[in-house]
């Protein structure tokens, strides 16, 4: 059995348990902001009040990430410090 098909046979498993943090939009929104190296911006106050901003929107994770790169646009990221 390959190792993708038990990892999902695994969380499928979670899921049914209801032990699943897999989909909170939490930590989708800190799993964006940690793709684009910005995981020092994201906290939880700042997070109830965008995610209360933007309870209409088609993909909350992504429009709560969004509106805290936007708020803090000054911040550079943590992949600025590297040297490729």
């Amino acid at each position: 059995m390959g190792v993708l098909k038990i990892q999902f046979l695994l969380s499928m498993e979670k899921i049914k348990q209801g032990k699943s943090t897999d989909f909170k939009p939490s930590e989708q929104v800190i799993a964006i902001l940690q793709e684009k190296g910005l995981s020092k911006i994201f906290n939880y106050p700042d997070y109830e009040y965008f995610k209360r901003q933007c309870k209409h929107a088609f993909n909350l994770a992504q429009a709560i990430a969004d509106l805290f790169i936007e708020y803090n646009s000054d911040i550079h990221s943590d992949f600025a410090e590297y040297v490729f």
